[in-house]
């Protein structure tokens, strides 16, 4: 797909930024288990913070395609810091600004845009709670151990499930929302500087007027945040495979082994020729899924196709990359673990393979 020359600049801007200020932090960061503040303090004055939402709420109304680029320049250098603008936009903005009312979105929009608060979500998958019925709706009582952004202690987008025969319902818990507490870091095997987290709930109840939609239909709301979710990981799965791949060249042509690069050898050269087919098939995927959505297409399977593509790829080319650095490729020294740690993560955040498929499958039968 050839990108439009607005795309082709941002795309140039954004892979200056992060090899210009990602770069240099990464590793530490990452070891440390820190977030990245500062890159993600620039990238809201930058604008792509506010990625999804409007130019009237302050926002930069990038196009999926766009967004996509942006994403997959960032996880090049650092998966953590695209994760975390990804889902800053799709899982808490987008849902505000597709099924929220004129009153959220004025409340929690502009601040999002500008980097003022930083959304985080509740993976229901994840929950803990018991759900209590209460004047205002419901009250929480319980802890989620997976809630993305939570180290950045704002607002958070929760579904929690009904009681009986009713149905989910999606709201944001402020920070000020009383029984709402951050407790402490998720040790997670990949994105250790995402900010991953868990969250304690007791007596907790949302205020009514922080509800998404409609009480007891938030499913099809989750669906809306899943397909749009799904889109930008698959670009970060790409820069992910991408780094890994070049850093795997980079490696076997400074190797040498019996007075030769190791790149001179048969089964080196295959595994980068696969690792390269799978990354432009990948791509790809990606914008084809992007552009659906932005042309107003029903994008719901191929979304699912190159969230579940993508994140096969990022698995495969991490592997090969370990390989062609052989012992090396297990050290901390050394990126290619660090990559591959990250790839596994984006596997199963927003949807497992299994959900994926089923996605894919619903489609076709």
């Amino acid at each position: 797909m050839k990108l439009t020359q607005e795309c082709i600049l941002l795309q140039s801007e954004l892979k200056k930024f992060a090899q210009q200020v990602l770069a240099d932090k990464v590793d530490e960061l990452e070891k440390a288990c820190v977030s990245p503040a500062d890159n993600i303090s620039q990238l809201a004055e930058m604008g792509i913070l506010g990625a999804v939402i409007p130019e009237s709420f302050g926002g930069a109304a990038l196009d999926t395609i766009g967004f996509s680029v942006v994403l997959e320049e960032l996880s090049k250098v650092c998966a953590s810091t695209a994760f975390i603008v990804a889902s800053h936009n799709a899982f808490f903005a987008y849902p505000i600004l597709k099924f929220g009312s004129i009153e959220l979105q004025r409340k929690f929009l502009p601040k999002a845009a500008t980097g003022e608060i930083i959304g985080g979500y509740a993976l229901p998958k994840t929950n803990e709670l018991k759900v209590e019925p209460s004047d205002t709706g419901y009250c929480l009582d319980g802890k989620n151990a997976f809630v993305i952004n939570a180290a950045a202690r704002g607002p958070l987008t929760a579904v929690i499930n009904g009681t009986g025969t009713e149905g989910s319902t999606v709201c944001i818990l402020e920070p000020s929302t009383m029984g709402c507490q951050f407790s402490r870091r998720s040790n997670t095997i990949g994105l250790n500087s995402a900010g991953i987290g868990e969250y304690t709930f007791s007596k907790c109840c949302p205020a009514s007027t922080d509800t998404i939609g409609q009480p007891s239909h938030g499913r099809k709301i989750v669906e809306g945040m899943q397909d749009y979710a799904r889109i930008l990981l698959a670009a970060i799965a790409l820069g992910i495979a991408e780094s890994a791949r070049d850093a795997a060249i980079k490696y076997a042509k400074d190797r040498v082994q019996f007075g030769q690069p190791i790149t001179d050898f048969g089964m080196v050269r295959e595994q980068i020729a696969d690792m390269t087919a799978q990354i432009e098939a990948t791509r790809h995927l990606m914008y084809e899924a992007a552009s659906r959505m932005d042309q107003g297409s029903e994008f719901r399977s191929i979304a699912a196709i190159a969230k579940l593509y993508a994140g096969q790829t990022a698995t495969s080319v991490t592997t090969s990359a370990i390989q062609v650095y052989g012992g090396y490729g297990y050290m901390k020294d050394y990126p290619a673990e660090r990559y591959f740690r990250d790839a596994q993560m984006i596997n199963v955040v927003c949807s497992t393979p299994d959900e994926d498929k089923e996605v894919i499958v619903k489609e076709i039968i």
